[in-house]
């Protein structure tokens, strides 16, 4: 899947949450996934499911760290990190890499990242570009 970009359309929340959930069956523990898109496009909607796929401890539930700007959540395949750079210019997020999957909203670098996707607003729902680096 290298360089290869592929498109999914998501007709609603639970479409993305089953995006999610799917896609984390591919990870391994260590992966950083970009998420780029406009605000209510899906991120943090896509993260839970990712959430949900990762076998996230019974007592968490993910919430977009827009003002703590990083959450992190126990799975079964180690540690989530939810890193949001809406707010913020300057932040060193190589200091979680190696520490989990690093999920980043808002991300600015896109050197570090393994996966992009983009959240775009179509007709009929979201339109999801993933693409592997």
């Amino acid at each position: 899947m290298n360089n290869e970009a592929f498109e999914i359309m998501c007709k609603s929340e639970e479409d993305t949450i089953a995006l999610g959930k799917n896609f984390a069956k591919r990870l391994k523990g260590k992966e950083v996934i970009c998420l780029i898109g406009d605000l209510g496009s899906g991120k943090t909607t896509f993260v839970k499911g990712l959430a949900q796929g990762l076998g996230i401890e019974e007592g968490y539930q993910v919430r977009s760290p827009t003002f703590t700007i990083v959450n992190e959540y126990p799975t079964k395949k180690g540690k989530l990190i939810h890193v949001d750079l809406y707010r913020v210019d300057n932040f060193d997020v190589e200091f979680f890499l190696g520490e989990g999957i690093v999920v980043i909203e808002w991300a600015k670098d896109l050197s570090l990242c393994d996966y992009i996707l983009e959240f775009h607003f179509e007709k009929n729902g979201r339109k999801i570009v993933l693409k592997r680096c």
